[in-house]
C-alpha cells in the first residue's frame, strides 16, 4: 500500500472513532487523563464539593494541615496516646494512596515513643455525605480514625463537642478486636444535665451493638468504604461498604445550644493509651500505616455549606518550594 493510501486509511479510522464518541456523548480518554468515578454508595442527588484521590507525588497543602486545630493549629497528640504527630516521612504517597505512617522512635520523653501522621482538612463543611476508602493497620495497640470536628468560631476560639466519629478502629487484643469498628456522635452532658445534641436512636442494624459494628471479616485484611450521611434534618447515619448500620439524631451545636462552626475532616493513626494500648503495643509490628485511597465530601446542590478554616500551619514541606 502506498503512503498516501495509508494516510487515508488512518484518517478514516480516526474519524470513525471520533464519530462514535460524539454519538455516545462520552469524552475520549487519554493517557494523561482519567475519570474519577463515584462509589455506588453516594446518595442520589448529591454533588461532590471536595475530594482528594492522593495520587500525586506529595500531600496537597491546599487541602490539608498535619496537626490538630488546638494550640493555634500545633497540637500533636490527644488523650493519653503514645504518639506525636510529625512530618518525618509520616505522610507517605504511594502514587495511588496516602499512608499515614507510624514508627517506633527514640524520644527523651518516655511517654512518646512513636511518631505518626494525621491530616485535617482546610475546607470545612456542614451536612453532607462523607466517604473514604481505607485499609486499617492490624498491630496490637493501633487506633486509626476518620472523623469530623468543629472549626474555630468567629473569634478564633474552639470548643468540644460537637464531634462525629465516622470510624474508630482499635485493636487492643481483647476488648476490641480486628472484626469490629466504633462509630458514634459525641456528647458531653452529665446525668441530669441538658443534652443539646440529641442522640435519639432512629435505626439500628442487628450487627450494630451499642456503638460498635461487628463485621463478618477482619478490617485490616482489605480496603473498605466508610461513609457517613449527615443530613439537613440533623440526623446522622453510618455505612460500611454501603451497608446501613445506625442512625441517630444529632445537632451540630456547642454545650450552650448555639450553632457550632463548620466541621473539618480528620484522619489519623494514633498509638497506645488506656484504650488502644490497654494490653500493650506490639513494637515488632512497626512501621504501620493507615492506608487512605481517597476522601470525598458530597452535599445537596441546594444545600452547599462550606467554608475555609484559618487556624493551622504548613509544617509539611512542599517539594515544589524546595526546588525553587
Amino acid at each position: 500500500m502506498r503512503q498516501k493510501e495509508v494516510i487515508h486509511v488512518v484518517f478514516a479510522a480516526i474519524l470513525l472513532v471520533s464519530l462514535s464518541v460524539i454519538c455516545s456523548g462520552e469524552e475520549p480518554a487519554t493517557a494523561t487523563t482519567s475519570v474519577i468515578k463515584d462509589s455506588p454508595y453516594v446518595p442520589a442527588g448529591y454533588k461532590k464539593v471536595f475530594g482528594d484521590e492522593f495520587d500525586g507525588a506529595s500531600l496537597s497543602l491546599t487541602n490539608w494541615w498535619t496537626r490538630y486545630i488546638y494550640n493555634n493549629g500545633m497540637l500533636d497528640t490527644l488523650n493519653d496516646e503514645k504518639q506525636l504527630f510529625r512530618e518525618n516521612n509520616n505522610h507517605v504517597m504511594t502514587g495511588t494512596t496516602l499512608q499515614l505512617t507510624a514508627r517506633k522512635v527514640s524520644n527523651s520523653n518516655p511517654r512518646f515513643q512513636y511518631e505518626s501522621g494525621m491530616i485535617r482538612s482546610k475546607m470545612t463543611f456542614k451536612y453532607g455525605y462523607y466517604e473514604s476508602r481505607l485499609k486499617v493497620p492490624g498491630g496490637l495497640g493501633v487506633w486509626p480514625a476518620f472523623w469530623l470536628n468543629s472549626d474555630s468560631d468567629a473569634n478564633g476560639k474552639t470548643s468540644w463537642p460537637p464531634e462525629i466519629d465516622i470510624l474508630e478502629f482499635v485493636n487492643n487484643g481483647k476488648d476490641d478486636r480486628p472484626d469490629m469498628v466504633h462509630m458514634t456522635a459525641q456528647v458531653k452532658n452529665k446525668k441530669g444535665e441538658p443534652n443539646p445534641w440529641g442522640g435519639e436512636e432512629l435505626f439500628r442494624d442487628p450487627d450494630f451493638k451499642k456503638r460498635n459494628y461487628y463485621a463478618p471479616f477482619k478490617f485490616p485484611d482489605d480496603f473498605h468504604v466508610f461513609g457517613l450521611l449527615w443530613d439537613t434534618d440533623d440526623t446522622v447515619t453510618w455505612f460500611v461498604d454501603g451497608k446501613k448500620l445506625f442512625t441517630v439524631s444529632y445537632k451540630w451545636v456547642y454545650a450552650n445550644g448555639k450553632d457550632a462552626p463548620n466541621a473539618h475532616v480528620l484522619l489519623n493513626l494514633s498509638i497506645g493509651g488506656q484504650w488502644a494500648g490497654r494490653y500493650g503495643v506490639d513494637d515488632k509490628a512497626f512501621p504501620q500505616a493507615l492506608d487512605v485511597d481517597y476522601v470525598r465530601v458530597y452535599q445537596k446542590p441546594d444545600q452547599i455549606k462550606t467554608g475555609q478554616s484559618t487556624i493551622g500551619k504548613d509544617l509539611l514541606k512542599d517539594p515544589n518550594e524546595e526546588k525553587k
